[in-house]
Order: structure tokens, then C-alpha cells, then sequence
């Protein structure tokens, strides 16, 4: 993803378009391309479009481009936020997707009532589209207008919706501008293609607006970027009929791990709450929990480390799973390993918390064993020499148990 905030200029119009073996996961989203789709558009100052007047017609931005820094809210602000209207149903689901940015920033929301004084007012008029100001310009607007409008919400609007645009705008919101028109981008647009797509329905775009919010590209010398991201948030769904080369992106529904890096170096700072990963041991088999609840202090063989309540930038939920046949029960960070359970009797349960897939500073990792015979059983260690440790033990007593087996690094946790 770009690694800057803004951001776009425009026409005379107010608005733009919106080394060891690790068990590695491999959480992948789907791109599935959405024909014809409502896209948003995002306003601008008065001040902005007349700045853009005075430069060459080529959108060059260099003029001004250093006044577009002040668009960034102050780290660690507390943004306050009021509906101008709406049923209970559709704030609630603005207030549900727009936190997803607040896992990741060191920002915070507050939302007033109607009659008290806001930086972020919300309206949803179904006679247009979605849009929103970008960053602090909210604060130069009417304290009576709205700075963000959901164009196309009603009480049966799916949740990817309303997560592919609510987590969108607020992305605007904080400061963010599209993918797509990063100088990393190099996207090869078949141009007329493009012009028929957005001038027909449900959007209707003129050439000049398609040229703004579809082709600009921001100046490499006033944006701080890296690599072109297709999995942002801030990126358009594009079938493959509007580039040269059969490039093509899906709809974005979720933030992508850079989208979640990006914001964070944004808005640095922010707390993030951990756990304790417990280890139980009963009927010869292991058990993990992060909810000391669940079996108190019967069983317990003590504490792994720490893992997040929530998810941060570079981390990965752990899936936990039981299996109703043998009694065994493994965590991985691995959808695909099991994905909803189901086959040779396993049991999706839910996620335990979140942890790294490599290491990090002051993190440990986590080794993974699995022992198929008799009981089988999946054991999580931070020593790797616990089994051998064991295993010695038994046979110096006389005992003979089935071997564990070295499966790889499951994951790395606080220490």
C-alpha cells in the first residue's frame, strides 16, 4: 500500500473518487471481480480545487503538495463522530466496521449525540454515492454538513458490504487515498475501456472524472509509498476488460496486512491487550486455552507466554480445534490446515487469540509435536528438548509410551 496519506486533487467538481521449519499459514482472500458495482467518490476543499486551478492540466500536485501534510489527525487523538440520521441498524454497523481501523491505530472514536459538536458527521442519502473528506479537512466544514455520506445502505445490505465500504471511507477519514493511484501502481489501463465502464451505469462518470480518480497518480516526490498493494482496502475492484495486460482485482472487504502495517506506522502507538496462553495436561492429552476460566487450576502444567486479545499488524488468529474421535485437539495458525474441521472428526472451536508467524522482538516461538499412536496427541512447547526430555525419563523408569514427532515452529508468542 502507498505509504503516505494523501492525496488527491481534483476538478472544479467537489468530488474524486472515492532457521527452523515453521508451520507456516497460508490465509489467502479471494478476488472475485463485481461488474458495475457503486463506487465511492471523496471531497474536497473549495481551497483544494482552486489550488488545483492554478496548476498545469496534467494534475501535477507539486505546487501544494506539501500543504497536504496537515491532513493527519494528531496521534492519539479521540475523534468525535455523530449521525445526522439513520436507523439504530445501520449506525451500528458504521460503528462495528469502522472500529477495524482502531485495532491497528492510536486513534479513538467517540460518538456524540445529534446536537453536539463533531469532526466526523455522518449522513446516509440514497440519491448519491459514498464519500468522504479526507483526513482534518472535516474540520474546515459547515458544523451542520455532513463530511461522509453512505450512499447505498438499507437494513438488507450483506456484511461485506458494509465492511468493503465503512472500513473504505474511514480509511479517507483517517487520511488514506486509493491504491491504485500510487506511482508504484503501473497498472496498464486500456483507457477507452475504462471511459465506457464508469460512464455508464450505476455511476455515470465523466471523462474528466475518470481521469481524477482513476488514472491521476500521485508524484513520487510527495508520497511516501512502497509496494503497489492489491489486497488494500483503498483499491478498487477492476475486471480484467479495463487493462491491457488481463490485470484484475476483486473487491477488497477486509484491511490487508499492509493496510494494517501502514496505519499503525501512521498512528504509532497504539496499546494492544495480551493473554495468557495456558497448558493443560489431562488423560494423557494437551489441552490450550487463553480463558484460565475454562478449567482453572485442575490440570494446569503452567503458562506458554502471552498472545494479543485482538489482532495487530503481522499477527494471525489461532484456529483451535478438538476432534470428537480420538480426544486430540490442536491450534494453528493455519486456516487451510483444517479450515471448519468437520473431516475424520474434527470440531472448529474458535479462536484463542493472535500471534506471530515469525519472529519478533521479545517473542518466543513455539514448537509443535504430535504423537499418533495410542492417544494421540498434539503438544506446544517453547522447549524443544521437553520431549526428548520426557521421552528419556520414561525409558529410564522402564516406561515405554508411543514417540512425539517434530512437526515445525507453530507460531511465536510474547515471551
Amino acid at each position: 500500500m502507498k505509504k503516505y496519506f494523501y492525496f488527491l486533487l481534483l476538478s472544479l467538481v467537489l468530488f474524486v473518487s472515492c532457521n527452523e521449519d515453521s508451520l507456516s499459514s497460508d490465509i489467502s482472500q479471494e478476488i472475485n471481480t463485481i461488474t458495475n458495482e457503486n463506487i465511492c467518490f471523496d471531497v474536497y476543499l473549495i481551497e483544494d480545487i482552486e489550488n488545483h486551478s492554478k496548476v498545469n492540466s496534467e494534475y501535477d500536485i507539486n505546487s501544494y503538495g506539501a500543504l497536504l501534510k496537515y491532513k493527519k489527525w494528531e496521534n492519539g487523538k479521540t475523534i468525535r463522530i455523530k449521525f445526522l440520521n439513520g436507523t439504530p441498524f445501520l449506525q451500528s454497523k458504521i460503528k462495528q466496521f469502522a472500529n477495524e481501523w482502531l485495532k491497528y491505530a492510536n486513534l479513538n472514536f467517540e460518538y456524540v449525540n445529534p446536537y453536539q459538536n463533531a469532526d466526523i458527521r455522518i449522513n446516509f442519502d440514497n440519491s448519491g454515492g459514498s464519500w468522504s473528506y479526507i483526513g482534518t479537512d472535516c474540520n474546515y466544514i459547515d458544523a451542520n454538513k455532513p463530511t461522509m455520506n453512505f450512499g447505498w445502505f438499507n437494513s438488507n445490505t450483506p456484511d461485506y458490504e458494509f465492511s468493503r465500504t465503512v472500513i473504505h471511507e474511514f480509511g479517507h477519514a483517517l487520511g488514506l487515498v486509493h491504491e491504485h493511484q500510487s506511482p508504484a501502481s503501473g497498472i496498464q489501463w486500456n483507457k477507452q475501456k475504462v471511459y465506457e465502464y464508469y460512464g455508464g451505469a450505476p455511476n455515470y462518470w465523466s471523462k474528466e472524472k475518470v481521469d481524477q480518480n482513476i488514472f491521476y497518480k500521485y508524484d513520487h516526490t510527495i508520497t511516501n509509498y512502497s509496494s503497489f498493494d492489491n489486497k488494500s482496502i483503498m483499491l478498487y475492484s477492476f475486471p480484467s476488460s479495463l487493462s491491457l495486460n488481463g490485470w484484475s482485482s476483486g473487491w477488497n472487504t477486509v484491511l490487508s496486512v499492509k493496510d494494517k502495517e501502514f496505519i499503525a506506522q501512521l498512528y504509532p502507538g497504539k496499546v494492544y491487550e495480551t493473554q495468557n496462553l495456558y497448558r493443560y495436561f489431562y488423560d494423557s492429552r494437551h489441552f490450550y486455552t487463553s480463558d484460565f476460566n475454562e478449567l482453572g487450576y485442575r490440570y494446569l502444567e503452567g503458562i506458554l507466554g502471552k498472545i494479543y486479545s485482538s489482532q495487530i499488524p503481522n499477527t494471525y488468529p489461532i484456529y483451535r480445534y478438538y476432534n470428537r474421535i480420538n480426544g486430540d485437539r490442536l491450534s494453528t495458525i493455519n486456516w487451510n490446515e483444517l479450515q471448519n474441521g468437520g473431516s475424520n472428526g474434527w470440531v472448529y472451536e474458535g479462536i484463542t487469540g493472535y500471534a506471530y508467524n515469525s519472529p519478533q522482538p521479545n517473542t518466543i516461538p513455539v514448537y509443535r509435536f504430535f504423537r499418533e499412536k495410542s492417544k494421540p496427541d498434539h503438544l506446544l512447547t517453547t522447549k524443544k528438548n521437553e520431549v526428548q526430555y520426557l521421552e528419556n525419563k520414561n525409558e529410564k523408569w522402564g516406561i515405554i509410551l508411543p514417540k512425539y514427532k517434530y512437526e515445525g515452529i507453530a507460531f511465536y508468542i510474547l515471551k
